[in-house]
Parts: C-alpha cells; sequence; structure tokens
C-alpha cells in the first residue's frame, strides 16, 4: 500500500514543482484539486493547455493522480447556483477523463447553504435524501458519459455520514459509477472511543466490496467530541488501520488534514 497526499498541501508552489516534492518525500499519488493550478476547486473553464500542463506535471514527476476533488454542495437551493455546479462538475469529470484519472470525489452535502461541511437539523430527512438523489442523477449521467466513477466520502456533517447510509445510497442508485471514499476518522464517533479499532473493522467489513480510495487523518476522539488532528498527532490507531484496510484494498491511501510542515512527521510515523 502506498501512501499519497493531497495535492493541496503544497499550494505555494507551481504544480510540477509540488508535484516533484511529493515524490522526494516517497509518495507516489496525489488526490488533485484545481487550485493546484490557479484555478477555483470547480472551475467555470478549463483550458486544454491547463490539461497539458497538468499531463505534463504528472509525466514528468512520476507522481500519479489518483482522483480529482469535485466537492460542490449537492442539496443546493439556489437554482442559479444548482445550474453553475452542473456545468462546472462537467468540466471537472471531462478533465478527469481526459487526464485518464479514473475518480472524482464528491460530497453528499448538506442543507447548511452557508458551509455544506458544516450540519444541518434536516440533513436526514426524507427531504434531504430526494434533493441528494436529485443531483445524483444529473451527476451520475455525467460519470457514465465520461466513463469517470465517482467517490463519496460519508461525513459526519453531510447527508451520507454513516457506512449504513453509504450503503443505503448505493443499494438506492445501484450504479457501477458510484463507489465509496473511505476514510477511518470520518466514521468513528465518541462513542466509540473505548473501540476504536473495532468500529473501524466493522466499516471496513460494510463497505469492503465498494471502496475506490482510501483517506488518511488523524484524530483526537473522546467520550465528548472529536477534533481531527495531522496524521501520527491525534489517538486513531493509524497504523492498524492501514493494516485492517490492506486486508480489503490495496491501492493509494492519501493523508490530508495536514500542512506541509507535518509531512515528514506523518511519514516518520508510519515507518
Amino acid at each position: 500500500m502506498k501512501l499519497g497526499i493531497f495535492s493541496k498541501v503544497y499550494l505555494n508552489y507551481e504544480l510540477e514543482s509540488a508535484l516533484h516534492k511529493i515524490k522526494a518525500q516517497g509518495m507516489s499519488s496525489v488526490q488533485f484539486n484545481f487550485a493546484n493550478v490557479g484555478l477555483k476547486s470547480l472551475p467555470k473553464e478549463i483550458s486544454q493547455e491547463t490539461i497539458h500542463q497538468i499531463r505534463e506535471a504528472v509525466m514528468n514527476s512520476g507522481v500519479s493522480i489518483a482522483v480529482i476533488s469535485g466537492t460542490f454542495n449537492t442539496l443546493e437551493l439556489n437554482e442559479e447556483k444548482k445550474v453553475e455546479n452542473q456545468q462546472c462538475f462537467k468540466n471537472v469529470v471531462e478533465a478527469a477523463a481526459a487526464l485518464a484519472v479514473p475518480y472524482v470525489s464528491i460530497s453528499t452535502g448538506s442543507l447548511n447553504q452557508e458551509n455544506f461541511w458544516s450540519s444541518h437539523p434536516d440533513n436526514h430527512t426524507v427531504r434531504a435524501w430526494s434533493l441528494l438523489h436529485d443531483s445524483l442523477a444529473w451527476m451520475l449521467k455525467i460519470a457514465e458519459e465520461n466513463q469517470v466513477t465517482l467517490i463519496f466520502e460519508p461525513e459526519k456533517a453531510n447527508v451520507v455520514s454513516t457506512a449504513e447510509d453509504a450503503l443505503r445510497l448505493l443499494q438506492d442508485l445501484d450504479s457501477p459509477y458510484l463507489k465509496v471514499l473511505y476514510d477511518a476518522a470520518n466514521l468513528v464517533t465518541p462513542q466509540d472511543h473505548k473501540d476504536l479499532l473495532g468500529k473501524i473493522s466493522k466499516t471496513l467489513t460494510a463497505l469492503k466490496e465498494h471502496i475506490a480510495i482510501a483517506h488518511c487523518k488523524d484524530a483526537f476522539v473522546t467520550e465528548e467530541k472529536i477534533t481531527f488532528a495531522p496524521v501520527g498527532k491525534g489517538n486513531l490507531p493509524l497504523k492498524e488501520y492501514l493494516n485492517e484496510l490492506s486486508k480489503v484494498y490495496d491501492g493509494p491511501v492519501i493523508m490530508h488534514g495536514l500542512a506541509e510542515d507535518d509531512v515528514a512527521h506523518a511519514l516518520n510515523f508510519f515507518n
């Protein structure tokens, strides 16, 4: 199993320089974000020159793109913004196809219209699920047209927040173009604080057939709350997590939730 990292950790560099730094640190893949080429994460336009720049940077560095970030609020209620999201998302999926990247990551959204990474009391209602299904209908159509698979990550603040939610969504939509992005830190709860590895093992068993990409971030988990932390600086059993993960998954493990200054510590933590 090989470690990778979010490209956004290296935003202070030109893309090719960033990828060379990542390679020099012993990593071989990234979750790419268009912010690394000076665009928004969901760009209104992606030129052929930009595609060429990304392709050249990948070839020259030897660092592959495992997945491209394509997140936005799938529960957007403003119709004008929804239309804009649709076009921008289409741009990202078409770019993934042009770059031969198999996956685009998505969010399952929140009814919190200010910040879709923040919770809302109605996120688990019939209405929220209906809005999510409506968005995924056109998103999956774009994905299928481009032969790109969408991967969603269960997040506490979003509609899909548990392994059970993820299985429900997969069953509801029954699409070969929809899979799971697994992150142990997002699936443990304060109630699991005495047996974090047990919860991780349980959710891996439940989702193992559907995992396309895996993330790795750390957290401090207590009986009161969860606070995310850079890799190796929390109390998640990350080494044991990777060992359990390796039994059901052999792709890249993408680290995130850390700054560039944290990377050396994170890599040493796993050595």
